[in-house]
């Protein structure tokens, strides 16, 4: 890999001490290497690979940046949980070795593309780990229907939904009740939050199935996250469309990752580390 970028979370790494270390060891191990310090999409647009310093958080906006390019994302975790990160600074040599050795794979990571056809007009977004139509912290909860390839599915009171790929299933999804599902599987999870009313709560629908959302006049104000890092504040009718996007995320995993273990380690037993109060 001869061009190869980086993206660095400067609220983590405010002194650049992480993106020193990542400069060293790919001096180390890819002396040849064009780096460049990425922060448009424009300049994705020619990488072999991009490198992403901080956390779950940071490669959620690095994957968006880059939609449509085709570039392998290796995440580095400099943060907390790092879920979806590949190592962390101190096993980010190893890393490069093994990729330039070619011990790694490249894993399609669905993502979503969401219209939201509104009073303003139409607009298009993209997100890795979810969609969600929630009411605010301070909101009465929200009406609104949901249907599946035009056909009406069920009508909802609550404080909103959160329609979910199988890589953001172990984000907010989970928190609300819903299922994990293994990040390469073809599937949206559509999960209700604190619904009022009975009936379809949780659904697994296949990732050709459209999902489409209508929230009515009855509410005051509600919002449209994605990613939980694009948010945006409504008050008119709208109509929400989400599908599979037409291009994934590709992230790098090196050869001996183990989707299971990571999952044991920085979701199960962090959580029961925490409710021990460690």
């Amino acid at each position: 890999m001869k061009k190869i970028g980086i993206i660095s979370n400067q609220e983590k790494d405010a002194e650049g001490i992480y993106l020193s270390k990542t400069l060293d060891s790919l001096k180390n191990t890819l002396p040849d290497a064009d780096i460049s310090l990425v922060d448009s999409q424009k300049m994705v647009e020619d990488l072999e690979l991009l490198i992403v310093l901080g956390g779950d958080g940071t490669l959620l906006s690095a994957a968006r940046l880059a939609y449509g390019y085709n570039v392998p994302i290796l995440g580095v975790n400099i943060g907390n949980l790092g879920f979806m990160t590949a190592t962390d600074i101190h096993g980010l040599e190893d890393s490069l070795l093994k990729i330039e050795e070619g011990r790694y794979s490249i894993e399609d990571r669905m993502m979503l593309e969401t219209t939201l056809d509104c009073a303003e007009g139409k607009r298009t977004f993209h997100a890795l780990n979810d969609v969600v139509v929630h009411k605010g912290a301070l909101g009465n909860i929200i009406h609104f229907e949901l249907y599946v390839d035009q056909d009406f599915a069920n009508s909802y009171r609550g404080d909103g939904i959160i329609i979910t790929t199988p890589t953001g299933s172990t984000a907010y999804n989970l928190s609300a009740g819903g299922s994990i599902m293994y990040p390469t599987v073809e599937a949206i999870g559509v999960t209700s939050i604190c619904p009022h009313t009975f009936g379809i709560r949780n659904l697994i629908l296949s990732s050709s199935q459209k999902i489409m959302i209508k929230v009515g006049k009855s509410n005051e104000e509600y919002f449209l996250s994605m990613d939980g890092q694009i948010n945006l504040r409504l008050t008119d009718d709208a109509v929400i469309t989400t599908k599979k996007a037409e291009h994934p995320c590709k992230i790098l995993r090196l050869d001996d990752y183990d989707y299971f273990n990571v999952l044991r380690q920085k979701l199960i037993y962090k959580a029961m580390n925490i409710q021990r109060g460690e």
